[in-house]
C-alpha cells in the first residue's frame, strides 16, 4: 500500500536530515513539492526567508500569500519542465526579499507530479532580469504573452492526445475597461489590471497557465486533469469577482468579467483552435451580456467557417516564409495646398499564385495567430526601406493594439529608427482608439519612445470608440483621424456635420492636427475644408497603389514642392 501524505512527508524528512544540514551550510533552503497532493516540504533554514511565521508554507494556497503581490501571476502562472526566475517574498516581519529560484518539475505518464526546488536570497534581480523572463512576460502583470500561450496550447493538447486526457483554455475579459480607465485614469487602470491577473492566479488551480493574450484579455490553460469542470471553474472565477473588489490606487471597485473556453483536445485540435474557438464563445459571452461564460461547442457551420480561417492561417505562414507582403500607398492630401502631405502606407497580402488577400481577412487572423508583432516590424521596416530610398516621402502605417502594448516596442523603436534620424522625422504611426486605450499606460510609453526620436503618433478611427478628452491630453498624440462612418452621410445629416465640427476644433483647441478618411466627392471634400480639417484622405484623392509615390517634380497632381504634415502646434 502507498503512503499518506503525512507519512510521504515524514519519509522525506527522515531521509533528509543531512540535506538540510548542507543547506543550512550554504544558505540556502530547499522544497519538495508534492503537486497531486498539493503539499510542500522544506529543507534548511527556511525562518531566514519566511521569518516571522510559525511554519513555512506548507500548500500552494499558503505559498501564494506569502509572494509579493506583483509577483504572483510570474511564479503562479504556469511554465516549463525547467524552472530558473528572480521574484520577491513578502515575510511577516514586514518588507520584501529578492529570492532566486531554481528547480525542475517532475512528470509522469498522468501528468506534473512532483516540483523540487532552491531558493536563495539575493540582494537585487541581476541587471536587466524582471520578476521572470521578459521576453515571454508581459510587464505589466508578470503573465504569458500571448505567444508563448499559444506554444504552450500546441504542446498541452499534443500531450493530451498521447495520454489520452482532456485540457482546456479559457478566455477572462475585464468587460468595460475603457470606462475603468476613465474611473480611476491611467495608474488606476494598470493597477486593476495587475489586480485581475492576481485574482486570476488565485483563483485558478496551481498548475494551470495564466497569460495576457490582449489588452484586457487574460487566457488561462488548463491541463488534464483541470480541465474537466470547465463550467464550475467559470463560474468561480465570475462569482468572484462579482463579489469581491478590485482595489486600484485605494478605489474598491466591482468589476464583471466575460468567459469563453474550449476543450483540449476534443474540439480544439490545435493552438490556432483553440484561441480561435475561445475567443469566438467569449463573442458570444459579450453578445448576451456581462458575467457570463460560453463553452464552444462544435457544429456543420462552424465547421466550415472555421476550416477557411484554419486555410487561411496556412496561407499567412506562407506568406511569412515566401514575402507575401507588400505595401500600397494612398495619399494624404494637405487641404489647405490640394498637394500629398504623406501617403499610408497599408500592408497587403498575397497568396502563393500571386493573388490579394483581403485586409478584413487575414488582419483579425494574425492577431489571433499571434503574429501581429511580427507583422508591424515587418511593416516598419518596408516604411524604413522605402523612405530611406526616397528622402523626400513621408509614410503613416498602422500598427495592432498587441504591438502598441508590448513592453519592448519601444526599445524596437530605438533599435530601428534611432539610426535613422531623418527616417524617424517622417514617419507617422498609426494606433486605434480602441487600442490606445485598452492599455494606456504602455501606450503612453510608446508614444514617448517615438516622439522622443522625432515621428509623431496618430490615433486612427476617432469617434468609434469612447475615448474621452482627458485621454487626447494625457497620450500628447499629434494626429487625429476622424472614423470614417461619421462621414457618411455627411452632405445630408445635420447632426454628422454638427459632430465633426465639434471634433475637428475639438482637436485644434488641444493642437492636434485632423485627417478626414472615407473622402469620395468633391462635395464632401470642400464642406471638410470649409469646416477647417488639416488633412484629406479617401478614393476622391486616390485609391491605394502599390506602386511608389512618384517624387514631386515628375507626379502629375503634385508641384515643384511637396507639402507634409507639420509639426504639432503648441
Amino acid at each position: 500500500m502507498g503512503r499518506n501524505v503525512q507519512q510521504e512527508r515524514a519519509f522525506i524528512m527522515t531521509e533528509s536530515l543531512d540535506i538540510s544540514s548542507l543547506l543550512s551550510a550554504s544558505g540556502d533552503i530547499a522544497y519538495d513539492w508534492d503537486l497531486r497532493n498539493d503539499a510542500i516540504t522544506w529543507f534548511g533554514d527556511w525562518a531566514k526567508i519566511f521569518g516571522g511565521a510559525p511554519s513555512p508554507p506548507s500548500d500552494s494556497q499558503a505559498l501564494y500569500q506569502t509572494l509579493y503581490a506583483d509577483d504572483r501571476p510570474a511564479v503562479f502562472g504556469g511554465g516549463t519542465k525547467t524552472i530558473d526566475r528572480q521574484f520577491r517574498i513578502a515575510p511577516q516581519a514586514g518588507g520584501f526579499l529578492w529570492v532566486h529560484e531554481r528547480g525542475t518539475i517532475v512528470h509522469d505518464e498522468a501528468g506534473p507530479s512532483r516540483q523540487r526546488g532552491m531558493w536563495r536570497i539575493i540582494d537585487h534581480p541581476a541587471r536587466g532580469a524582471a520578476t521572470s523572463d521578459t521576453r515571454n512576460r508581459d510587464s505589466l502583470t508578470g503573465c504569458f504573452k500571448r505567444r508563448v500561450i499559444l506554444a504552450q496550447l500546441g504542446k498541452a493538447i499534443e500531450d493530451a492526445r498521447m495520454a489520452r486526457h482532456t485540457g482546456a483554455y479559457l478566455v477572462v475579459n475585464v468587460d468595460k475597461m475603457s470606462f475603468v480607465n476613465e474611473a480611476v485614469g491611467t495608474d488606476g487602470g494598470d493597477a486593476v489590471l495587475r489586480g485581475v491577473a492576481a485574482r486570476l492566479a488565485q483563483i485558478m488551480p496551481a498548475r494551470a497557465t495564466l497569460g495576457r493574450v490582449s489588452g484586457d484579455v487574460f487566457g488561462i490553460l488548463l491541463p488534464e486533469p483541470l480541465g474537466g469542470d470547465l463550467q464550475s471553474l467559470a463560474e468561480r472565477i465570475i462569482q468572484d469577482f462579482h463579489n469581491t473588489p478590485i482595489v486600484a490606487t485605494g478605489t474598491p471597485l466591482h468589476i464583471t468579467v466575460s468567459i469563453g473556453g474550449v476543450r483540449l483536445p476534443t474540439v480544439a485540435k490545435s493552438g490556432n483552435e483553440a484561441m480561435i474557438f475561445a475567443e469566438q464563445a467569449l463573442h458570444m459571452a459579450h453578445q448576451r451580456g456581462p458575467n457570463g461564460f460560453v463553452e464552444y461547442i462544435d457544429s456543420p457551420e462552424r465547421a466550415q467557417e472555421n476550416r477557411q480561417l484554419l486555410e487561411l492561417g496556412e496561407r499567412i505562414k506562407n506568406a511569412f516564409k515566401h514575402d507575401g507582403f507588400r505595401l500600397a500607398y494612398q495619399p494624404i492630401i494637405d487641404a489647405a495646398t490640394g498637394l500629398p502631405a504623406c501617403y499610408e502606407a497599408l500592408v497587403r497580402m498575397f497568396d502563393d499564385e500571386g493573388k490579394p488577400i483581403a485586409a478584413a481577412l487575414f488582419v483579425p487572423m494574425i492577431e489571433q495567430m499571434g503574429l501581429a508583432v511580427d507583422l508591424d516590424r515587418l511593416v516598419l521596416d518596408f516604411a524604413i526601406r522605402d523612405m530611406k530610398a526616397l528622402p523626400w516621402l513621408h509614410l503613416a502605417i498602422n500598427i495592432s493594439g498587441l504591438t502598441a502594448s508590448q513592453a519592448d516596442w519601444p526599445d524596437y523603436l530605438q533599435k530601428t529608427l534611432g539610426p535613422h534620424p531623418d527616417v524617424a522625422r517622417r514617419l507617422v504611426i498609426e494606433i486605434t482608439e480602441t487600442a490606445a486605450i485598452a492599455d494606456i499606460g504602455e501606450t503612453q510609453r510608446f508614444i514617448a519612445a517615438l516622439r522622443a526620436l522625432g515621428g509623431r503618433v496618430s490615433m486612427d478611427d476617432f469617434g468609434a470608440g469612447a475615448t474621452s478628452v482627458r485621454y487626447l491630453r494625457e497620450l500628447h498624440l499629434s494626429i487625429m483621424k476622424i472614423d470614417k462612418d461619421l462621414l457618411k452621410d455627411i452632405m445630408v445629416n445635420k447632426e454628422q456635420q454638427h459632430l465633426v465640427t465639434v471634433l475637428i476644433e475639438l482637436a485644434r483647441g488641444l493642437g492636434i492636427q485632423t485627417v478626414a478618411e472615407g473622402v469620395e466627392t468633391a462635395d464632401m471634400a470642400d464642406w471638410l475644408k470649409r469646416a477647417r480639417v488639416d488633412y484629406l484622405q479617401g478614393y476622391y484623392f486616390g485609391k491605394p497603389a502599390l506602386e511608389l509615390p512618384a517624387p514631386p517634380e515628375t507626379g502629375q497632381a503634385m508641384s515643384a514642392t511637396v507639402s507634409v504634415l507639420k509639426p504639432q502646434r503648441a
